[in-house]
């Protein structure tokens, strides 16, 4: 496998392994490892973590990139609010939910937070078409409701919220699924 029919075969930015032995399933799946370490030694690509490598990093999106490190997840809480202009704070990391185990990944790209829910509250999200892919992303209200459960808010009074363009009849339906004591936070 040279590069230049690396880059020719796979069209996405983002790649993994997976992808690569598809691309060349006459080449031995251990010697294609090799080639992809060498071709990273060589900045040809980047590899991002173990099996997951990019051709250019200028070209990442970081909420992009925040489902396809781990899996299940879609971005939520801090991360969400800011992306639909909730909150005024730029959070420090990107915070995603997920089914299976907490996690903290740290990348070239930053920290991302993964935090488990129950999989009872694992809904709520859209699927956005982004330059190279998809990013899931939790709903507004949903997003809200994430933060209030995971940070164990419960009380808002101190909280910069902007709720404007905020359904409130969609959060009270999406709160019926949290305990009660996130049913009862006043917005």
């Amino acid at each position: 496998m040279r590069f230049l029919k690396l880059q020719k075969s796979i069209k996405s930015n983002l790649f993994t392994i997976e992808d690569v032995v598809k691309y060349f399933p006459k080449d031995n799946p251990i010697t294609l490892r090799t080639q992809l370490f060498r071709l990273t030694k060589t900045k040809l690509i980047h590899r991002i973590k173990r099996g997951l490598y990019c051709f250019n990093p200028q070209k990442i999106d970081e909420l992009e990139l925040a489902n396809i490190l781990y899996l299940p997840s879609y971005v939520s809480c801090e991360t969400a609010l800011n992306y639909y202009g909730i909150i005024p704070d730029i959070p420090q990391a990107i915070t995603s939910v997920t089914t299976v185990t907490s996690k903290k990944i740290q990348t070239i790209f930053g920290v991302y937070h993964y935090l488990k829910i129950n999989p009872k509250l694992f809904f709520g999200f859209n699927i956005v078409k982004t330059k190279e892919g998809y990013l899931k992303i939790a709903k507004k209200e949903k997003a809200l409701l994430d933060f209030f459960y995971l940070r164990k808010i419960n009380n808002i009074a101190d909280l910069r919220l902007n709720l404007k363009d905020f359904s409130l009849p969609l959060c009270k339906n999406y709160a019926k699924n949290f305990p009660g004591w996130v049913k009862r936070i006043k917005l």
